[in-house]
């Protein structure tokens, strides 16, 4: 019997609607799974089952690390969307095949020579943002370890599917904020005192102690009055502190970040936030886009015979949308 695609929530030609219709075409044409709510979502039994994940290794990973407490919500069971279960699907076969890992990578890092530990979800120790609250805290989708020309390497990568906006300063949240919340003024004078900065005033969060220790910023990149890390740059601002405090602690030299996303996804990158942030830090170079198409057409160059299926079933899913 043949499953139907189930019902549309986003229509029209932009990135997430294609991307919605592909997941459902998908869904019932290849997996012949039932849908939940809405076409894109997998029915409770398809998602117990791990329908959302493409190779049953990638389905553990992903329950391992639902099950160590904190990083990994139903979403990344059930939504077809979910960026979580897209990094879960690339990266987690990688992880166990780090010599194919360094194949496929090898053209987004620079002078990479090898790959040595990729760690998905990865939370750091407390101490390095003094943030992490029980499922609180500043997360990383996947931390790189290797080596490149350059020396050790510790590489950060922030993956993206369908999200229109990378997240933003809890304490600049503009008209989300409630009755009485603490919101960082746009004027706030955090260039010459960084105890204006409320994560640092009302919560003693590091992230601006990590970024001056490491030297992270160009030198005009914080203006007298005002912040540029209240908006959309807020998260790639925390995950190039992560890199660079983590690198300190292994004794990496080479520190890098790279959003892994399509370019195609022109809500998230198209007004130009990657470069924007690019424009602020000391080493622009080490920030950089893992282009999700050609991410997945070097993969698919590069995966054994075995692994075919996995590279098709990645390009079906994710790629040229």
């Amino acid at each position: 019997m043949a499953v139907d695609e189930g019902p549309v929530y986003t229509r029209g030609k932009s990135y997430r609607a294609r991307a919605e219709a592909r997941q459902r075409s998908y869904r019932a044409e290849v997996l012949g799974a039932e849908h939940g709510r809405y076409g894109h979502f997998l029915s409770s039994d398809a998602a117990d089952r791990g329908s959302n994940f493409v190779l049953t290794e990638a389905f553990r990973a992903a329950q391992e690390r639902r099950d160590a407490g904190k990083g990994v919500a139903q979403r990344t069971f059930d939504n077809m969307l979910s960026s979580q279960a897209m990094c879960f699907n690339l990266f987690a076969p990688l992880s166990t095949r780090l010599d194919l890992a360094t194949e496929v990578l090898a053209p987004f890092i620079d002078g990479l020579q090898e790959i040595t530990a990729i760690h998905i979800e990865y939370t750091p120790a407390g101490d390095v943002f003094n943030d992490q609250t029980g499922r609180g805290g500043v997360d990383c989708d996947v931390l790189v370890e290797g080596q490149t020309t350059r020396g050790r390497l510790v590489q950060v990568i922030e993956t993206k599917f369908v999200e229109p906006e990378f997240s933003i300063c809890g304490f600049r949240k503009a008209g989300r904020a409630k009755k009485g919340q603490d919101v960082c003024p746009q004027d706030v004078a955090v260039r010459d005192d960084r105890g204006q900065c409320l994560y640092v005033r009302n919560k003693g969060y590091a992230y601006w102690q990590r970024t001056d220790q490491h030297g992270l910023l160009a030198p005009d990149a914080v203006p007298g009055r005002g912040c540029p890390f209240g908006g959309a740059r807020w998260q790639l601002w925390v995950n190039l502190a992560l890199a660079h405090e983590e690198a300190a602690r292994r004794d990496a030299s080479d520190v890098r970040f790279a959003v892994c996303s399509s370019s195609r996804n022109t809500a998230l990158l198209g007004d130009g936030v990657l470069g924007e942030f690019k424009a602020l830090v000391r080493e622009p170079s080490s920030v950089s886009l893992f282009d999700l198409e050609e991410v997945l057409a070097r993969l698919s160059e590069c995966v054994p015979a075995d692994l075919a299926d996995w590279a098709r079933a990645m390009s079906s899913r994710y790629a040229d949308i």
